[in-house]
């Protein structure tokens, strides 16, 4: 199934931990979305993504191909429970996204993959450990420049004593 990454979950290592047999598909464009920090995450020790509706802008990532298994496996780990749940950390939506440069050479293209959306709670500014992961993965699937430049100046929380993150 495809998954769309736009966060923590484009660091190649993290997703190598978590989706052992996750493929990348290829770069994508989540159109008129800005990315967003809506919840505090105590395991992070600060603010959480989420893409949130905004005229013009985008938000930039990656498309995975998921085994179910992978998929449970980022259910557990992004605190989704099921469809409704009350306790849901982010819940699963399908989005549209313009897949711009599919890694196999194909045409790009518009899919349909699964997204995480946190619920808001408590906004905050993201760690620089959370924001590091991003940046990480941003460049390593080479999103666009100005994108990531742009997260790069992102203002980050204070750091906390805590859990390292999975």
């Amino acid at each position: 199934m495809l998954y769309f990454a736009f966060a923590s979950n484009l660091d190649p290592e993290r997703m190598s931990r978590h989706c052992p047999a996750h493929r990348v598909v290829g770069l994508a464009a989540l159109r008129d979305h800005r990315l967003g920090f809506p919840r505090y995450s105590p395991q992070w020790g600060g603010g959480i993504s989420s893409p949130q509706l905004a005229h013009g802008q985008t938000v930039w990532g990656i498309v995975y191909d998921l085994t179910d298994d992978d998929m449970r496996a980022l259910d557990e780990l992004e605190g989704f429970r099921g469809s409704g749940d009350q306790h849901n950390i982010c819940d699963r939506e399908i989005v549209t996204v313009d897949l711009t440069r599919p890694d196999d050479g194909s045409i790009p293209r518009r899919v349909r993959p699964w997204m995480f959306v946190a619920r808001p709670s408590n906004p905050s500014a993201p760690t620089r450990q959370y924001l590091d992961a991003i940046l990480t993965g941003a460049r390593h699937h080479h999103l666009p420049e100005e994108y990531i430049a742009r997260l790069a100046v992102q203002e980050v929380a204070a750091e906390s004593a805590g859990e390292t993150p999975a």
